[in-house]
């Protein structure tokens, strides 16, 4: 009788195992599909146009998003064949992963980056969670899972970052680093994503609580990130100078009188003026979509297509 009980409980674990990562992948993937469609978005990709960007459109990100479904599957995957074993290890088992998945958002875009800051850091959001995966409940502790993020990474990141020097600055980021000591999107997972718990999620509340619809929330948050978020996005592309401008005038918009999405609308258009995109706040938009979400969808509301 107790081995008919063990299998039993085996097969059961197994199966829901399998559909709440199916349900989360989803749900990840339903959260870039709102980040890219929230409208007006200063200087990104949205339903009205590309933004500050002349080789990516609406539909680029459809087909990244698409393309990226398996992974987060995947990296929900890890987090529960890893549980039991040291944080650290997961964020690991989980890197080869999102190389590949890298790879396979250039395929689809034919060489456009549409994703691989959100690959990053919404696929480390999905190990937590896959980490504290529980096949009794689908309820979640955010703050719990942002500390799950930050014991996964905050060692590799911070080594990472101590290898870092002037001639092996390969990358935008890294280069930001070595010049400025900004630790960029590595820090912010290390740290448990901070914007995202204590400015994103409160904002899209707020908004929501004051009547707004999602998607006038979700420019809500958008701003509100952007007048505190160190972007590594906007720093690359206009210097320390562009980033600094992009939180005074933002700032500046939302003191005023002028509703959240006008005040979306003229930074719109002058980021693009500017050539500025604040690309790291949207992908702490769908990193607050998706733990948004989490806290308010049950798995019977999520239609599996992983």
């Amino acid at each position: 009788m107790a081995e008919i009980q063990q299998v039993t409980t085996n097969l059961l674990r197994n199966f829901f195992a399998e559909q709440d990562r199916c349900s989360l992948a989803d749900l990840a993937s339903r959260s870039l599909l709102y980040e890219v469609c929230t409208t007006p978005k200063p200087g990104l990709v949205d339903c009205r146009n590309n933004g500050s960007h002349c080789d990516m459109n609406l539909f680029t990100f459809l087909d990244s998003t698409c393309a990226l479904l398996p992974y987060f599957r995947r990296a929900v995957s890890v987090g529960q064949e890893t549980a039991s074993l040291p944080p650290e290890e997961t964020f690991l088992q989980l890197r080869p992963d999102g190389v590949g998945a890298e790879r396979t958002m250039l395929q689809v875009t034919g060489g456009v980056n549409t994703h691989k800051g959100v690959i990053f850091s919404l696929g480390t959001v999905c190990a937590a969670v896959g980490r504290l995966w529980n096949p009794a409940s689908f309820k979640w502790n955010i703050s719990e899972i942002l500390r799950e993020c930050a014991a996964m990474t905050r060692r590799a990141a911070l080594a990472e970052l101590d290898t870092i020097s002037p001639d092996t600055a390969s990358t935008a980021g890294n280069r930001l680093y070595i010049k400025y000591g900004i630790r960029g999107i590595r820090g912010e997972l290390a740290a448990g994503l901070p914007a995202v718990e204590q400015i994103g999620l409160p904002a899209l509340n707020q908004a929501l609580t004051d009547g707004a619809s999602l998607d006038e929330a979700g420019v809500s948050v958008l701003l509100a990130l952007m007048t505190s978020v160190t972007d590594t996005n906007l720093i690359a592309r206009g210097g320390m100078e562009g980033w600094q401008w992009v939180v005074r005038r933002t700032r500046d918009l939302l003191l005023s009188d002028i509703p959240p999405d006008q005040a979306a609308s003229v930074l719109d258009t002058e980021l693009i003026q500017r050539n500025l995109s604040p690309g790291g706040c949207a992908d702490l938009l769908a990193i607050t979509y998706f733990l948004y979400f989490l806290q308010h969808t049950s798995p019977c509301q999520v239609e599996c297509v992983s």
